[in-house]
């Protein structure tokens, strides 16, 4: 499972709304992949806040630092094989 495919799943899985083969996919992944555990710890951390909380408002600042630790660590999670041959391909198409 690549981190787009996890993050295309985010919902799902946080929601235990897919299979137990497409589970232990996620797992897998989240047990090697930082960034994805970091999306997917943030993105808990968030709901319960509003389920706990009700509407919230989130201070600027806070919002600001949490958007940015998301943004983070999507950009910094490893490139797959797969992202790198994409890359290349666009870049001799040019």
């Amino acid at each position: 499972m690549t981190c787009e495919e996890l993050i295309a799943h985010l919902s799902s899985y946080i929601d235990h709304e897919m299979d137990a083969a497409l589970v232990a996919e996620v797992q897998e992944h989240i047990a090697h992949c930082r960034n994805c555990r970091v999306v997917l710890d943030t993105t808990q951390r968030l709901i319960v806040l509003v389920h706990d909380e009700g509407r919230r408002i989130i201070p600027a600042s806070q919002r600001s630092a949490l958007f940015e630790r998301l943004q983070q660590a999507f950009l910094n999670r490893p490139q797959t094989q797969s992202q790198s041959d994409q890359h290349s391909s666009e870049d001799s198409a040019v």
